[in-house]
This record gives C-alpha cells, sequence and structure tokens, in this order.
C-alpha cells in the first residue's frame, strides 16, 4: 500500500468495473464478497444471481452529515413551520381558558371568531412572534440534539450483527432516551417563550402586553426572572415524555418507510407521513400535562404547581376534562409536525445532494473511477473521523476498504504528509486479503471518506444498470441493437428468472470486453505515469490498453538512496525488469559500496569514475535478465529515494492469461533493443 495524491491512480481499478472473471470456469459470489469456484454451473449462476439481486436491491441508507447541521436545520423548519400552525395553536389555547368558553365548541369555529371579532390576520397570528422564538429555541435542543445523542448511545459500527455483520437499528429504548433528554433540554431553554406565548394568545382585551419584548420587561419588573421559569417542572416533564414518543415514533416510521422504499430519503412526504403518526402518539401523551399547565400559566395566583391544577380538574370538571382541547390539540400539532419535519427533510434532503456531489467530485478527480460508479460511490460511501496520532492503516494488517481523506493531515513513514486528495487502499476494492505496505496516523483530527469491496461492487452494478437505462432511451437504431442484445441473452440465460435483477446478474458475470476495455484504457490515460511509460521504447507501438494491462500486472517498488536495486552476479529468479518512475538510478562499474553524499559534495573523484550511466524517469534496465535469465551483469544503485515499476516472471505469467499475444509483443522488443549492441545507450539498459 502508499498513499497517493489526487493526481495519481490506479489502472489496477479497471476505471470502476469489476475484476473480469476469467472465461471458461463457474464461478459464484460469497456472502462475504470473495469469488469461488463453484461445482454445479445452475446452483453458481443461481447464487451469483441471487448475490446481484441482493447487492441492487438492498436500500440506500442517508448520506450522513455533519452532527452540527442539525441545529440549525431544526430552528429554521420549526420557524417555518409555526407560521402555518399559529391560528391553531391560539386556537387551543382559548378553549382551554378556565370558566365558560365564548370562543366557540370546534376548533374551527374558534379560529372564525377570532377573524371576526380581532381582524383577519391579527386574530390568528396572535403572539406569533413568540411562538417563533419559543418554537426555534425548543427545537434547536429537542431535535437538534436528538441525533448527536443518538449516536452517543448507539455508535455507529460497534453494534453489528454477529452472524450477517450487519449494522444492529438503533432499538426503541435509545431513541426514547435520546428523546427524553434532548426533550428536557429544549424545555429549559424554551420555557419563558413558552409563558410569553400563552399570555399573548389569550384575548386581546385580556393582554396587558404590546408586544414580546414589552411582555419579557413587564414579568422581569413585576414578578420576577423567576416567574419566566413557572411551570418549567412540567413542561419538562411534558416534553420528556412528549419528544421521547413523537422523536421515538417519528426516526422508527421513518426508517421503515425509507427501507421499505415507500419514500425516498429527502422526500417532503417522508417527514409529512412520518410527522402525523408522531403527533398522534405524543398528544396521547402529553395533552392531561399540557391542560395542567395552562392552568398554572392562567392563573398563578389560584395554582401553584400543575399537580394542583390536574388534582382540581380531576375533582372539580371530571377526569375527561384532562383532553380538554385534544381534538384541536392534534389537529394543530400535527399539521404542525408535518410541516416541520417535510421542511427539515427538504433542507436535510438538499444538503445531501450537495454532499453526494461533493464527494462525486472528489471521487471522479481521483481518476481511477469513472462518473457514473463516482455517483453511485457516493451515496454509499461511509465518513469516519480519526483522532490525532490514532492509527488509520497499520502496516502488514489486511485492507478492507479505501480511504480517502477529505480533510485534516496524516503522517506516513515513506510518503510523508497526507493531505485532502490522498488516498491509500484501493487495491482491497478488488484483491482478497491485500496487506498495507505502510501505518498511516493521523496528524489532525482527519476525516475520511471510506469505500468497502461491497459498497463498490454495488457502485459498479448500480452504475451498469444506469448505463442500460440510458441505452434503451437512444434511438431506434439503438433500440434495434438491444433488441439483438435481448435476445442473444435470452438465448444464454433461458434458466434463469427473466426480470431485470437477473439480466443485470448475466451481464456482471459477463463483461462487455469492448466496454471493459474503453475504461481501461480511460483509466490509463488519467494515469500520472503514462507519461513516462508512453516515452519508453520498449512500450512503443502498444495501445493504451495493452500498456494499462503491463502497469496493472507490474509491481510498484520503492529503494532509499545508496540501496543497490540489482547487483551484479546476482541470478534474479523472478527475471525482473526495471522502469525509473521517481528519482534516479546509476549504474556503477562494480559491486561496491556507494555513497551518494560524497558523490554530491564532489569531494570523491573516484566515486564519479564508478557512474556508467544515470537513468532519470522513464529509464529502463534488465531486460537481458528478462529475456535470459543470466546472472546481472552491472549494479544498480538508488541515487535518492526512487520509485520503480518492476516486471518480473510473475507479471508475465499474469499477463499471459489476459492477452498472450502482448507478452510475445514485449519479448520481441526487448530482442529488439538488444540487438542494438552498437548503440552504447541501450546496451547498458540491456547489460543490467
Amino acid at each position: 500500500m502508499s498513499v497517493k495524491s489526487s493526481a495519481s491512480s490506479s489502472s489496477a481499478l479497471r476505471g470502476g468495473r469489476l475484476p473480469r472473471i476469467p472465461l471458461g470456469k463457474k464461478y459464484s459470489s460469497t456472502d462475504n464478497g470473495e469469488t469461488t469456484n463453484s461445482a454445479s454451473p445452475s446452483s453458481s449462476s443461481s447464487n451469483n444471481n441471487n448475490n446481484v439481486k441482493n447487492l441492487l436491491n438492498a436500500p440506500l441508507q442517508k448520506i450522513k452529515l455533519p452532527n452540527w447541521t442539525s441545529i440549525p436545520n431544526a430552528c429554521v423548519a420549526s420557524a417555518i413551520a409555526v407560521c402555518c400552525t399559529n391560528p391553531m395553536d391560539r386556537a387551543k389555547t382559548l378553549q382551554q381558558l378556565p370558566g365558560k368558553n365564548n370562543w366557540g365548541e370546534s376548533s374551527f369555529e374558534v379560529v372564525r371568531n377570532m377573524a371576526k371579532r380581532e381582524g383577519f390576520l391579527a386574530g390568528p397570528y396572535r403572539g406569533l412572534p413568540s411562538a417563533v422564538a419559543r418554537e426555534a429555541s425548543k427545537n434547536m435542543f429537542r431535535i437538534g440534539l436528538f441525533t448527536p445523542l443518538l449516536l452517543a448511545l448507539h455508535p455507529p459500527g460497534k453494534h453489528r450483527n454477529a452472524q450477517t455483520g450487519e449494522e444492529v437499528p438503533v432499538p426503541a429504548w435509545k431513541r426514547f432516551v435520546a428523546g427524553s433528554l434532548s426533550g428536557a433540554l429544549g424545555a429549559v431553554s424554551s420555557n419563558p417563550f413558552d409563558l410569553v406565548k400563552t399570555r399573548m394568545q389569550v384575548p386581546a382585551d385580556m393582554c396587558e402586553y404590546t408586544g414580546l419584548t414589552n411582555a419579557f420587561s413587564t414579568i422581569m419588573k413585576g414578578e420576577g426572572w423567576k416567574a419566566l421559569y413557572k411551570g418549567v417542572g412540567a413542561s419538562v416533564c411534558r416534553d420528556m415524555l412528549g419528544s421521547s414518543v413523537n422523536l421515538t415514533v417519528q426516526s422508527v416510521a421513518s426508517e421503515w418507510m425509507i427501507q421499505k422504499e415507500v419514500f425516498p430519503p429527502g422526500s417532503p412526504w417522508l417527514g409529512g407521513v412520518s410527522g402525523v403518526l408522531s403527533a398522534a402518539a405524543s398528544v396521547a401523551v402529553m395533552q392531561p400535562i399540557d391542560t395542567s399547565r395552562a392552568y398554572v400559566y392562567l392563573k398563578p395566583h389560584i395554582f401553584s404547581n400543575s399537580i394542583e391544577a390536574m388534582r382540581y380538574i380531576v375533582l372539580k370538571e371530571g377526569p375527561l376534562k384532562l383532553y380538554k382541547g385534544a381534538i384541536p390539540h392534534f389537529l394543530r400539532t400535527a399539521p404542525h409536525y408535518a410541516a416541520m419535519f417535510s421542511i427539515l427533510e427538504y433542507i436535510t434532503g438538499k444538503e445531501r445532494v450537495i454532499v453526494r456531489d461533493l464527494n462525486a467530485k472528489r471521487f471522479r478527480e481521483l481518476g481511477i473511477f469513472d462518473k457514473d460508479v463516482s455517483n453511485e460511490l457516493a451515496k454509499m460511501c461511509k465518513v469516519k473521523v480519526f483522532k490525532p496520532k490514532q492509527e488509520i492503516s497499520k502496516s502488514g494488517d489486511v485492507e478492507k476498504e479505501m480511504v480517502l481523506i477529505v480533510r485534516g493531515k496524516a503522517l506516513t513513514p515513506n510518503s510523508g504528509v497526507a493531505s485532502s486528495g490522498s488516498y491509500f487502499g484501493e487495491q482491497s476494492l478488488i484483491h482478497e486479503n491485500h496487506r498495507a505496505g505502510e501505518t498511516v496516523v493521523a496528524k489532525t483530527s482527519t476525516t475520511c471518506l471510506v469505500v468497502d469491496k461491497m459498497d463498490f461492487k454495488r457502485a459498479t452494478l448500480r452504475a451498469q444498470r444506469l448505463r442500460g437505462q440510458v441505452k434503451k432511451r437512444t434511438t431506434k437504431a439503438d433500440e434495434k441493437d438491444d433488441d439483438k442484445d435481448q435476445d442473444r441473452f435470452t438465448a444464454a440465460t433461458s434458466d434463469f428468472s427473466t426480470d431485470g435483477d437477473a439480466m443485470m446478474g448475466y451481464y456482471a458475470k459477463k463483461m462487455d470486453e469492448i466496454e471493459y476495455r474503453e475504461q481501461l484504457s480511460t483509466s490509463w490515460r488519467k494515469s500520472r505515469d503514462k507519461k513516462l511509460i508512453d516515452s519508453v521504447q520498449v512500450f512503443k507501438g502498444m495501445s493504451p490498453y495493452e500498456r494499462a494491462l503491463i502497469v496493472e500486472s507490474a509491481k510498484k517498488r520503492r529503494y532509499e538512496s545508496g540501496e543497490k536495486i540489482i547487483r551484479e552476479g546476482d541470478r534474479d529468479k523472478e527475471k525482473t525488469f526495471f522502469v525509473v518512475l521517481k528519482g534516479r538510478a546509476a549504474m556503477v562499474a562494480r559491486d561496491a559500496d556507494f555513497d551518494e553524499d560524497k558523490l554530491i559534495n564532489m569531494k570523491n573523484p573516484q566515486q564519479i569514475r564508478k557512474i556508467v550511466r544515470t537513468f532519470a524517469p522513464g529509464g529502463h534496465f534488465g531486460g537481458k535478465a528478462l529475456l535470459t535469465g543470466n546472472p546481472r551483469q552491472m549494479t544498480i544503485v538508488a541515487r535518492g529515494n526512487v520509485e520503480a515499476l518492476a516486471i518480473d516472471g510473475q507479471s508475465l505469467r499474469e499477463l499471459r492469461e489476459k492477452d498472450p499475444n502482448l507478452v510475445e509483443k514485449i519479448k520481441k522488443n526487448l530482442k529488439r533493443e538488444s540487438d542494438k549492441i552498437g548503440d552504447w545507450r541501450f546496451s547498458s539498459m540491456m547489460m543490467a
């Protein structure tokens, strides 16, 4: 493993496609994503098709937003929602007035009388500024802190099913606890505004305040600051019960509808329906406390607390009177929660679109994923935050995911400081048991996007399906070609079900060779090593696809200053051929110690005379050993840190499986280079 910048790329990812399955073998995918031989062709195709279905049909999760965004989102959503529901909120207050009700029996009659007696807008929207302040101050804690508290109680990634390895959903009791805590904080913060709102929503001839500021100053002067928290105990109890029920029902209902694909994340309908369901549950719990609290607010000289008021209502008016105003309460609460959660879902949905597009751009800029795969990965990637000095990856450990740094800095022994845009672990997406080559440690608080192998497979399949859908919407000529392809597909998969998922399973197993070559060639053109490799004489006359295959099969090796890359007299069993990518290497006349410092300082002329030639980036050596297997005739030493591309016997065996003609072309070009013995530039390259 090596840390790469965003300008670099790995052609091994083949433009974002899955590794091609060799023809002539039957394969099936296991639960952990490994590819294994299958004894039965029918069971292999069936298992593969089922796994493809599972990957394609698995519901998408909501894109994670920063925790702090929930606070301003909750404030804005609740403030806008209360503008729609203030008339019903005031109707509920008027119906809860002690004594005889002169405003009407039903909520709509109360609203009509408010408009008639106090004005079309002045009546229904009396006390609106205090209502907006109350909702914003309350929900910035009640809803804004619900998700952070829930994450603290149920950290992501730490609760997985032992058998399937999937994330365990948050249990209801943890949601209940998080809702209770956030509701209590919201009640304390909003109690002063709640008190003022209730007093200002009484009939105009009963209200002694001219506005929100006047109300606070009058209460502070006449009753003291403690009066602003009169009834806070009842508010805390009410909101702890109400918020715990409300937020638990809303979050469970929302997640269920997303999982069942009733509504997608970000849909206002998702927030609206879940809001109505949560309103019904919260009204049933909160109404008795709400009624008794109104008595305390309006007649503080009679009732000192909610318990006294509740006792009075039960004894004097009857137990059912505790639910006095329950219907208008629901008619006010249901639209309010529906509007608030719809607006909140809409806001967060737009924010997720921004985050998704930003992440997709980050993946595209790496040059190793195509546009469609980048867009799908942006929906599936996870966000991890590493604290300073925390290990992100450890040398020698099996890599399980690709990591892209988006914020912060990390330290690596070989590559130095890795900053935003650096990535590593991409080989784990296409290779099993690939081990990290170096340890990466967070230097500062580092935020990373993480992609595992299953997410990568799923993204490629979804991107492939999307491309198939786009093709079907092309011209009539293309549609005829698609019909021919479909006929071939039907003939080849007569034992499959005839749905779209079976088709995807077939194409996932038998990838189109032309498209594969085009994508690999595209990835090669974006590679940082393209210009260097193109300049190597051995690779002249080869297509971008062939050069990409060569680099994909080769290995990158690093050498420190003074380290011997090859030694004179050694017989390399793997017959390695080297191309310098970074730094410089020197061919020395004999196998002796080489002191780069003395050479740089020009203090030892004997040291300079040892150098036969120097290889800059693009230079290559070791071709003769690759052809003949003879012992090395020269010693090559790194002058400074060197990165080289190594093509050995194993690389040629891998290439032979993919393209036998390509191996013969490489050997032919090497033979041509060795025949140019009269030219010292070529002979020194080949001698090593």
